[in-house]
This record gives structure tokens, sequence and C-alpha cells, in this order.
């Protein structure tokens, strides 16, 4: 499945490219849907031959490639984005690429039918990733401290194994994994759509980074997939093991951004409305101690000026 790579395929890939005169602008990103006309692009042949677009298990896979200098740009959700400029490592957000609006959700076993069942429960979340910020309004809707449950840190390769295990007994997921789980029978307790505007996903890079090469793929991908999205799906759908009725149906859970309005949300700097939107994120990350410092909107969106 082209969604399995794993990280040390994605080191041998670096390693065999290394002869080469000019480098390839190397994106990671994970498995989740808002990212595939990125991969659409590449399926298509639509991308710069500068352009190498490698999959990898986790968005926490790919924050290590880009902190560890192995991969010069990837996608994050804005809340992820924050979290690494704030850990000191120097990014800069160039794009928006969309935002959730059901496609991340919560899940757990068939006799869980309301969220105040879930105390005492084990709820398994990927640690440092935006099902973080899931998890923290996810208690808040359910009246429950997070004393009042166990979170078992389980990365989002791992997600439908582990529940389907027994292992856990809810887990904070997204798509494609919230209708691979779905399908087994596992209800929606809680979703994105109780965010409205607060799971974003950002394209980040190294500073200093020519971007162009990467929106222009990512504008063409979503093209592709908007002229005809039936085409887009039959391509997509197998790799994520989903039917192509399926594929569509999630698809329906989030909003891409075209590269005209995510221009006018990196516009004005820390007067931008992608800053204004991230407020209320940001209040949530700092009262929860994982953000030590106001995010510097200047240093941050320096890149979508150029």
């Amino acid at each position: 499945m082209r969604r399995l790579l794993i990280l040390l395929g994605f080191v041998a890939l670096l390693l065999s490219c290394a002869p080469a005169p000019q480098s390839p602008l190397l994106l990671t990103v994970n498995p989740w849907l808002g990212y595939d006309p990125f991969v659409l692009a590449r399926e298509r042949g639509l991308l710069d031959p500068r352009v190498r677009i490698v999959e990898l298990i986790s968005n926490s896979d790919s924050r290590r490639a880009l902190a560890n200098g192995l991969s010069e740009a990837t996608a994050l959700t804005l809340d992820e984005a924050l979290r690494v400029a704030d850990a000191g490592i120097p990014i800069q957000i160039v794009a928006v690429l969309d935002v959730s609006a059901g496609a991340d959700a919560v899940l757990a076993r068939p006799d869980i039918e309301r969220l105040d069942q879930l105390r005492g429960k084990r709820i398994g979340v990927e640690t440092g990733a935006v099902g973080s910020l899931m998890l923290a309004r996810l208690l808040s809707a359910a009246g429950l401290s997070k004393d009042a449950v166990q979170i078992v840190a389980v990365e989002a390769s791992q997600h439908a194994a582990v529940l389907q295990s027994g292992r856990i007994d809810a887990v904070i997921t997204f798509e494609p994994m919230r209708t691979q789980l779905k399908r087994r029978g596992f209800p929606v307790l809680f979703d994105s759509r109780a965010l409205p505007g607060e799971i974003i996903d950002v394209l980040v890079v190294r500073p200093g980074l020519d971007a162009a090469p990467l929106i222009e793929a990512w504008r063409a991908g979503l093209a592709a997939l908007e002229r005809d999205p039936l085409a887009a799906a039959e391509v997509l759908a197998r790799g994520v093991d989903l039917s192509v009725e399926e594929y569509q149906q999630a698809l329906s859970g989030l909003r891409f951004v075209s590269p005209q309005e995510s221009a006018r949300w990196l516009s004005g700097g820390a007067a931008s409305p992608l800053a204004e939107q991230a407020k209320a994120i940001v209040a949530e990350l700092t009262q929860h101690g994982e953000l030590k410092r106001p995010p510097d909107w200047l240093a941050l969106l320096e890149g979508a000026r150029r």
C-alpha cells in the first residue's frame, strides 16, 4: 500500500538521492486525506522535477524528518506547526491546505454510546499531534478532567488495530482510519465539527526555501481532484483501504483551501486571518503547557510574503 512507507525506507531514499548534482525538494506527508492533492499530483505526473513527495506513517515521523534535516518541507496541522516552532525548530508557514469539518473524530467500542461513559476508559491518541487538541475539546464536552481517563499513546498507523484488539476503549483518529473503523462497527462519539475552524492543515518549510514548486504541486493536484472527483477517488481510494464511495464520502468531512484563499489567510503577519483564527488554539496549548511563548507570526509567515 502506498501509505505504508517506513522511516527506514525514507532514509534509504534520501541516501539514494545523495549523489545527484541537485538534491530533490523533499516534502513529507502522512495518511491524512487532506494531503491527498499532493499525492494525486505525484500519481498524475504533475510535479515539478525538483519535487519529491514521500508518505510517512504519521505526522510524528514528518516532524522528526523535518527537525533532523531529512526533509525540506512537511504538511502539519496548525497546532503541530506551532509546537514545532515553539520547540526552537525554524520553520515558515507558506500555505493553508485544508480545514477539518468532521474528518477528525473519536470512535469507541460499540457499548460506549455517550461521552460521559468515557470516564475511567482508555483513550488512544497520537501524543504531540492534533489528537492532543481533540482530547482537550473531547474532555471539555464530556465534562471530564484528564485524570478521569487513561491516556494511551498510539501512533496513527496503529489506531485501527489497537482499538479492534481491545487494548483501548476509544481512539482519537482521522480519515481514512475514521471510515475504516466506522465500517467495522465502531461508532463516532465526537468529531471536528465541534471545533469549527480549529483543525487547520498547513504547509511548512525550512526558512528561506523557495516554496513555489510545492504550492504549484498543491494547485495542480487540487485542480485535478476538483475537475474529476470520481477519477481522483479511483486513484487514491485503493491506497487507503477505502472503496471509491467511502473515499468520496470521507472527503465531505474536510474543506480544501485554494492557493488564492490561502494567500488571503496568510496576509498581514500578526494581524493575518490565520493568526486570528489560531487564538483559541494558542490559548488551549498555552493553558496545557504545550506552548511556552506566544507564536512569532512575523517569522512564521515570512515565507508567505515571498
